[in-house]
């Protein structure tokens, strides 16, 4: 994978499997204000038009540890097996951006990100291994960008998007009813796909910042290759005849982001952030080989909102200390449309964070977002037999990056 991205309920904007690493200042206060954020270059990834708020040459280097414990607990599956190990595992997922301005007003803007992602890890012989056993997606992004600031109040920004996928699957095949043990199908591949985004920044007066941020959808049409494990002797992995080139088309939704910044004085700062991400687009996942086959799970997803409220209070000339709480809905509609692959749920952040400024150019953020998953209940069937349970847990997130402004 490009990145290790480690995920089961994957931290995201708008759930799903889109992942929200690209800013330690934003992770500080669980994100709340970042498309009308102008001190963090983290920022372009919400707004493009942020950039412009640059005088000089500003760069953010950033690392984020993804880690925590997710497991399902079974309730009347129909397929025996066991499943009690922790399904996700550390991600370490790193991230660039950079401003340049060109002249008064026109700065010119370059980020690299993993911006989507999933990963979930079952035992061989658990009860829903004929949905899926390992499932890994990777998503990065290279994103250049202009900003120009119109005026003291009004800045504009646009982006074109660049992603390369990876994606990765592995489920169990029946053969129980042929007095065989599991078979083993196993599918990877990789696409390139095409985007853009563009955003406003408004500055009513001064200490007051509004944002507006939208990113398009893509769409992802990977070419996988497949190969099966099958008993009765039969080498470890083999093609078989017409049915070795598959593809799946993976879609990362349109999404609207409006962020809001108040300075409460010469210390305290308020931030909120209200999003909505076009997941209806996640009609089904469906893999179609090219002999005609077709293996299809119905998702169904809905669209969905996420909204974040944080602060930043400025202790003194050398730390800013941040926090902040935020409700990520899920697209799923319900236990019997929800799929192992993707065990998706609604979840809560809560996050802390600090920013040091090591000197007057260079500025080193922290932050810490714990993720509180809702229990969900799945209850997903086949000719196999239903999967039935739910799953529970939850993740932690530690964020730092360093800015250095030239």
């Amino acid at each position: 994978m490009v990145f290790s991205v480690v995920l089961c309920n994957n931290v995201c904007r708008g759930a799903g499997f889109s992942i929200l690493e690209q800013s330690s200042v934003g992770l500080g206060r669980s994100l709340a204000g970042m498309t009308a954020e102008t001190d963090d270059p983290g920022s372009l990834y919400f707004n493009p038009a942020t950039g412009a708020a640059h005088e000089s040459p500003a760069l953010m280097l950033g690392m984020h540890f993804i880690f925590g414990d997710v497991r399902f607990h079974d309730r009347g599956s129909t397929i025996d097996g066991d499943q009690s190990d922790n399904i996700t595992s550390l991600a370490m997922v790193p991230n660039l951006y950079y401003v340049h301005p060109l002249s008064d007003g026109i700065t010119l803007n370059l980020g690299i990100s993993a911006t989507s992602g999933t990963a979930t890890t079952y035992e061989d012989d658990w009860q829903g291994r004929y949905f899926g056993v390992k499932t890994e997606v990777s998503v990065i992004e290279i994103s250049p960008s202009l900003s120009w600031e119109i005026n003291d109040s009004w800045s504009v920004g646009a982006a074109f998007v660049m992603q390369y996928a990876e994606a990765l699957m592995t489920q169990n095949i029946d053969l129980r009813a042929a007095g065989q043990p599991d078979g083993r199908i196993k599918l990877d591949g990789d696409s390139i796909a095409f985007g853009y985004s563009f955003g406003v920044l408004y500055q009513p007066v001064p200490g007051s910042k509004i944002g507006l941020g939208y990113r398009s959808k893509m769409t992802h049409d990977v070419d996988m290759k497949a190969r099966y494990r099958l008993p009765a002797g039969m080498a470890p992995f083999v093609r078989v005849p017409g049915d070795d080139e598959a593809s799946i088309s993976l879609n990362l939704p349109a999404s609207i982001n409006l962020g809001f910044q108040q300075e409460l004085g010469a210390k305290w700062a308020l931030m909120f952030d209200v999003s909505w991400t076009q997941w209806s687009d996640m009609e089904e996942l469906k893999i179609e080989f090219d002999n005609g086959n077709v293996r299809s799970e119905t998702m169904q997803w809905r669209d969905n909102w996420r909204f974040a409220l944080g602060t930043e209070y400025k202790l003194n000339d050398k730390w800013t200390l941040r926090g902040g709480l935020a409700f990520d809905q899920t697209p799923v509609r319900s236990k019997d449309k929800r799929v192992a692959k993707l065990p998706d749920t609604n979840r809560v952040w809560a996050s802390l964070g600090a920013g040091y400024q090591v000197s007057e150019k260079m500025r080193l953020d922290i932050a810490y977002t714990h993720l509180f998953f809702h229990r969900c209940n799945i209850e997903q069937s086949s000719a196999s037999g239903t999967l039935e349970g739910y799953y529970a847990g939850g993740m932690h997130l530690v964020s730092m990056a360093l800015n250095y402004k030239f």
